[in-house]
């Protein structure tokens, strides 16, 4: 059981060798499925990678699975980040971190003389059965995962008016078929919750129903449409240069990115699935 781990001493070094740090285009997703943990020694391991208050976090939720979810996030965070110290490798039980003042955490790097931090961005999302990390370098971002089962208890369109704009309410109204508005609902909810995740305020510093996404057409001639952010309020604090890119994941999650424009050029999406201090693959490479 979670709550009862051996706080014994592993080797906590990662075994794999630095990632180059993503390009100014890039963003790369690291995602792990705790279903895929099943090792106790591992999760030991994990342990001993977080802080005090983290362990004291950990220890403090009593449901298990929701503790294992959140031992293994905070070990993806850790063991991701560790892997781009290029210049001056870092044991990821060494990183430190705070929170901004809305709450959104932050790497707290340590200059020295002859080492300058990279100027590196991570946020983290997690269902119960799939955690996400996505990184970019001199961009904020912002990401949401979503259970494509998720389902509603309330009406999907009477919640939506709760949130959402007039101009989504409309666009989910328009869909008939309720298991495909149920989808774009998701869908919807994803973009916006990584639109506020990446502006860093908080949702109370970026209600929902503050802001419209909208599809707009790239060319008459194909489906393709890009995702731009329309502000119905504070526009100098709801900024619209942002990017976005939606995929799905393990076939079960939605996933949404948002980060900042890069002078129109088009995002590049890394996606890899790792079991943290295990194993590692590329899934895919999305332009």
């Amino acid at each position: 059981m979670l709550h009862v781990f051996s706080h014994r001493m592993f080797n906590t070094s990662t075994p794999f060798s630095p990632i180059k740090l993503p390009s100014q285009m890039e963003t790369h997703l690291w995602y792990a499925l705790p279903n895929e943990v099943k090792s106790q020694s591992l999760l030991n391991q994990y342990v001993d990678l977080l802080s005090p208050l983290e362990k004291d976090h950990i220890f403090s939720i009593s449901a298990l699975q929701l503790q294992k979810s959140a031992l293994i996030a905070r070990a993806l965070v850790r063991t991701t980040i560790s892997r781009y110290q290029i210049g001056s490798q870092v044991n990821p039980r060494s990183l430190e971190f705070r929170k901004n003042p809305h709450g959104k955490p932050e790497v707290i790097w340590q200059n020295s003389e002859d080492w300058h931090p990279p100027p590196l961005h991570f946020n983290l999302s997690h269902t119960s059965s799939l955690i996400a990390c996505g990184v970019t370098i001199d961009s904020p971002i912002g990401i949401d995962v979503e259970d494509k089962q998720r389902t509603m208890k309330n009406n999907i369109l009477s919640f939506a008016k709760r949130y959402f704009t007039f101009e989504e309410v409309e666009l989910l109204s328009a869909i008939s078929d309720p298991e495909v508005q149920r989808h774009e609902f998701i869908k919807l909810w994803t973009l916006k919750e990584a639109y506020v995740k990446a502006l860093g305020r908080g949702f109370s510093g970026a209600p929902f129903s503050t802001f419209t996404i909208r599809f707009r057409s790239v060319n008459p001639d194909s489906e393709d449409s890009e995702i731009v952010i329309v502000p119905l309020e504070k526009p100098s604090e709801l900024t619209s240069n942002w990017q976005f890119a939606q995929l799905e994941l393990a076939g079960s999650h939605y996933a949404a990115i948002c980060r900042e424009s890069n002078g129109g050029a088009p995002m590049k999406v890394v996606v890899r699935k790792t079991i943290p201090l295990v194993e590692e693959h590329i899934v895919s490479e999305i332009d």
